[in-house]
């Protein structure tokens, strides 16, 4: 049992439009990651909200998710990663903590990861690409303690960190998992990519 944690709270400063409602196809970002993950098969997705909660449900709709409010997303993304956390099934296995702004990440990514889990039960499993990790990663629930007691600045590099022996990493021919979408010129880039796909 796996459950994807999607961080959806930002407020997008850099980018200087609201990533979360940016178009993808005919989809928006946080649609896009919603349907990779349930096609991946995860047992729950938990969206962490914050800013323009209401546009985000609204732009969502009936899909089946679980919804999980972040009042302190100013401070951060770890913020979220604990809220995300607190809301999963308390029988989770594990926790695939995936970014809304990774729309392109594919579902065959996500399964490989959740498949190097359940396959060897490594306490954590990074995606790579070219030997550079990447996201989303994803965390045993035996971690759940450490994840909780995260610093807010330092995020998850401790605890990746600290289970540095008991990590497994997976190789993926996609270099998706090393983009993210922080500047507009990242989202020319990623539709660029879109397009020139289909």
């Amino acid at each position: 049992m796996v459950s994807a944690i999607l961080l959806a709270a930002g407020e997008s400063r850099r980018m200087g439009e609201f990533k979360q409602l940016l178009p993808f196809g005919d989809k928006t970002f946080v649609e896009q990651c919603i349907d990779t993950l349930l096609e991946a098969k995860v047992t729950e997705v938990i969206v962490v909200t914050g800013h323009r909660e209401s546009d985000v449900r609204q732009a969502i709709g009936d899909r089946n998710v679980t919804y999980a409010h972040n009042p302190d997303y100013p401070q951060g993304m770890a913020t979220s990663i604990k809220v995300g956390v607190q809301a999963a099934n308390e029988d989770t296995q594990a926790f695939l903590i995936s970014l809304v702004d990774q729309p392109q990440i594919s579902t065959d990514v996500i399964s490989r990861i959740i498949e190097a889990h359940e396959g060897m039960a490594p306490k954590i499993v990074v995606p790579t690409n070219g030997g550079r990790n990447g996201h989303p990663i994803l965390l045993d629930a035996s971690l759940k303690d450490e994840i909780l007691q995260i610093d807010l600045k330092e995020g998850l590099r401790r605890v990746v960190h600290m289970h540095s022996d008991a990590t497994i990493k997976v190789e993926v021919s996609s270099r998706t998992v090393l983009d993210d979408c922080d500047l507009p010129e990242d989202y020319t880039r990623i539709i660029a990519e879109l397009q020139k796909g289909q």
